[in-house]
């Protein structure tokens, strides 16, 4: 499969979705600005206009690309001021955990990738997804979550790798992951939901509640 096709898939899903009227189970808590700024950077990064930074070159094998450093901002200021510091702080942990799944899967998998669980291109992904959709089940927290992971996660894989390999962050390679992460944080989510839903409704129909009678 070429790199990119399976975000422009993704993203046609998801624009379908939302335009048939599921947006308040996908992305119930993400305003319609916010949405067409994530929108429209991802459609930027789909491009792949060559606009790349390398930061700390002598030290960090890495390239971030400008819709990267988009989404990494829009990130910070979609919590600024709505968030205890306390859950702020759970959240960079949860991001900072992700990062650390992901680059060391990565890094497992750069030696002989013989034994996997899907794909050796989709498990870092999936796997971080699944744990993103655990830690928070709010859309706009877990994009935040998984970008930053996904960014961290792969420059630790650069590091681990001591200059073998070189992160291209933002790549159309990069995008197919990302999404993947995505989307599987959202069905783990909605699982979940469900499973919590059938459960209360399974005790509401075993167990109905029962009124005293009256003396």
């Amino acid at each position: 499969m070429n790199p990119g096709y399976l975000s422009i898939w993704i993203m046609t899903i998801l624009f379908i979705l939302i335009a048939t009227g599921w947006k308040s189970q996908i992305a119930p808590d993400l305003g319609p600005r916010m949405l067409k700024v994530w929108m429209g950077v991802c459609l930027l990064a789909m491009t792949n206009v060559p606009l790349w930074w390398t930061p700390a070159p002598e030290y960090l094998h890495a390239a971030l690309h400008v819709s990267v450093w988009l989404l990494l901002l829009t990130s910070i200021t979609t919590y600024k001021g709505t968030e205890e510091w306390s859950y702020v702080g759970y959240l960079i942990l949860c991001a900072l955990m992700i990062a650390i799944i992901w680059g060391f899967i990565r890094k497992i998998y750069s030696y002989d990738p013989v034994f996997y669980w899907i794909d050796p291109r989709w498990d870092a992904p999936l796997l971080a997804g699944i744990f993103c959709g655990a830690f928070t089940a709010q859309f706009k927290q877990q994009c935040g979550m998984l970008i930053w992971g996904a960014v961290l996660g792969e420059a630790l894989n650069s590091v681990l790798q001591t200059g073998a390999y070189t992160a291209q962050i933002g790549s159309l390679s990069w995008w197919d992951s990302f999404w993947v992460a995505l989307s599987a944080a959202r069905l783990f989510s909605l699982l979940v939901k469900g499973i919590k839903l059938a459960i209360t409704k399974l005790n509401g129909f075993c167990w109905p509640s029962k009124g005293g009678r009256s003396s």
